[in-house]
């Protein structure tokens, strides 16, 4: 007689059963969904909920490093309740994990290193890419449709550069421009007769095409333009999905070393990786039943209920829609989106050996999804289309943990960073301002490093974190000099990318007075101030540890000039009384 999983009432060939039925009438039982995210606060955590997702969805976006779109991984974030190291858990569906562990442990040196802050966000951001690149560089392949990966379709950076140059497409002379530079990296990465011999030069292609198709345009702009294009109407959302995930690359390398720079967020000063890997019986191996990713981390957590757990799984791909069902019975973690679809060689691994406490609760739950799944047979449901499975789910930018400060006060205290310059000739700025995942792995944390849950809880109140507002990214070319802008206490944070001096500038106004911002060009910065009314700044010489003060003119005027060698540069004035 057949034993019942973990003591209850259902079997797993009667779950084997039930999801056979179901696969057999809807093999895409719900349409996709995106599940809601708790807005309640942990006062035990130094993360937010949302900053949780979106650490966790950027590692787990740099996880899927295999061409093979088939092996889905899984990545949670397992916070120390010190508040200054995370364990990074990770794991798949298929295939060994040794080469993806040995990646993100040198990600997670460079982000280390970034959270000690002894480099410029630009040269953080520079040393995690190429990592990224060594990582992921398959995935990119494939994902670019290169002849040196399995792809035989048209590459997407040819569609892309074709769309673009169509009659019908209202493009821009920076984005024309820009897509033309892309298309002569991208040509250039095809050249290559052997990439492994000229590994090389394939990772410093691979880093700029990412770079560029990052700057290049935003998915949403690029929709807006496409809306009344007459294309293959299955071009445009595979055009706007790619992009997505190719500019993904350097938008993750910015957002993790932005978030490990922050000086509030210590999370990042103690990086551990652990993978994890539910083995299949041999006697279960015949049925070619798999656990997926994200179950393997959830029934980590329950092989170990001592570690303090993460709230938020993250996959490479939305979840099935049997994960999203039994997430949604298990009740303790969260899972961003499900696609809908069913597959039939799903399981539960009930052969794991689960502390006695939690087996009777595992055995309901088992009974429950056997349940929902006759309620759904029963029932039926609509028709669904087979979705699109990978979809990816760009979190929001962390704004840059060094900042250029405008407020209010009797002085500007700013720290300005250059910009880095591009490594193709030709800028492609201005575009976007000209566009409206037996037997188990025991755990490795650290011990000393899980102090209990009550003594993180009192200074988690004394210290609770809060992040800046979201950055809205201005593009601004020597062209569209003198630039000016009304500022309130409520205008959200601004991010001023300039290319003559190539250099980015973040003001932060919460503290402002009405006033207004005003940026003009100067021709020859070498000549003289009259009465010496505001200092001349070159950028080499602007502090990186420390902040430089800039004092008011006068009581209504904070001005100042900045330079980066040359004659040419520009002037920074914020102005009260005069709007």
């Amino acid at each position: 007689m057949e034993a019942t999983m973990w003591g209850g009432s259902t079997t797993r060939s009667q779950l084997r059963k039930s999801i056979d039925s179901l696969y057999r009438r809807h093999k895409v039982p719900e349409a996709p969904t995106k599940n809601t995210i708790n807005p309640e606060t942990d006062q035990t955590r130094s993360l937010t909920f949302s900053q949780e997702k979106d650490i966790a969805s950027n590692l787990a976006f740099l996880s899927a490093t295999s061409d093979d779109s088939r092996k889905i991984m899984a990545v949670c974030v397992e916070e120390y309740s010190s508040g200054e190291g995370i364990t990074i858990r990770i794991a798949s569906n298929s295939g060994d994990l040794s080469a993806v562990k040995a990646g993100f442990i040198k990600v997670g040196e460079i982000l280390e290193q970034a959270a000690r802050r002894g480099n410029s966000e630009v040269e953080d951001i520079d040393a995690l890419l190429p990592q990224i690149v060594i990582l992921d560089m398959h995935r990119i392949l494939s994902r670019l449709r290169s002849r040196h990966s399995k792809s035989t379709k048209q590459p997407f950076i040819t569609q892309l550069h074709n769309t673009i140059n169509d009659k019908s497409f209202k493009s821009t002379a920076n984005l024309t421009n820009g897509i033309a530079d892309l298309q002569d990296l991208f040509t250039r990465l095809e050249d290559i007769r052997d990439i492994k011999t000229e590994i090389s030069l394939a990772h410093s292609l691979i880093r700029d095409i990412l770079r560029q198709t990052y700057h290049l345009i935003s998915p949403a702009d690029l929709s807006l333009l496409l809306k009344d294009l007459k294309i293959d109407p299955t071009l445009k959302p595979y055009l706007l999905n790619t992009l997505g995930k190719i500019s993904g690359y350097y938008s993750a390398s910015s957002f993790l070393v932005r978030a490990a720079r922050n000086k509030k967020c210590r999370v990042f000063q103690t990086i551990v990786i652990e993978t994890f890997q539910i083995d299949v019986p041999l006697s279960l191996k015949q049925d070619h039943i798999k656990v997926h990713a994200e179950i393997q981390l959830l029934f980590f957590y329950e092989l170990h209920p001592h570690l303090p757990r993460p709230r938020i799984i993250c996959s490479s791909k939305s979840a099935c829609y049997l994960c999203n069902l039994f997430f949604s019975l298990h009740d303790v973690f969260h899972i961003h989106r499900s696609h809908g679809r069913l597959y039939e060689k799903w399981t539960l691994p009930d052969w794991l050996p689960i502390p006695e406490p939690r087996r009777a609760e595992l055995g309901v739950l088992a009974t429950q999804l056997d349940g929902a799944l006759k309620a759904k047979i029963r029932e039926g449901c609509d028709k669904h289309e087979y979705p699109t499975e990978s979809v990816l789910s760009i979190p929001r930018q962390w704004t840059p943990s060094t900042s250029s400060k405008t407020s209010s006060s009797l002085a500007s205290i700013s720290t300005i960073r250059p910009q880095p310059p591009l490594h193709r000739d030709g800028s492609l700025d201005g575009v976007l301002s000209q566009l409206s995942s037996m037997p188990p792995t025991p755990p490795r944390t650290p011990p000393s490093r899980i102090p209990s849950i009550s003594g993180a809880q009192n200074r988690a109140r004394e210290h609770r974190i809060e992040f800046p507002t979201t950055t809205h990214p201005v593009t601004i070319t020597l062209a569209q000099l003198p630039y000016s802008q009304l500022i309130t206490p409520t205008t959200p944070p601004l991010l001023l990318h300039l290319n003559n001096p190539r250099l980015t500038l973040d003001f932060d106004f919460r503290l402002a007075s009405p006033c207004r911002l005003v940026l003009t060009h100067v021709d020859d910065i070498t000549a003289p101030v009259v009465d010496e009314e505001y200092r001349t700044v070159d950028i080499e010489d602007i502090p990186t540890e420390a902040e430089m003060q800039v004092s008011r003119l006068r009581g209504k005027e904070v001005k100042f000039q900045l330079r980066d060698g040359g004659k040419e540069g520009v002037c920074v004035e914020v102005i009260w009384g005069v709007l």
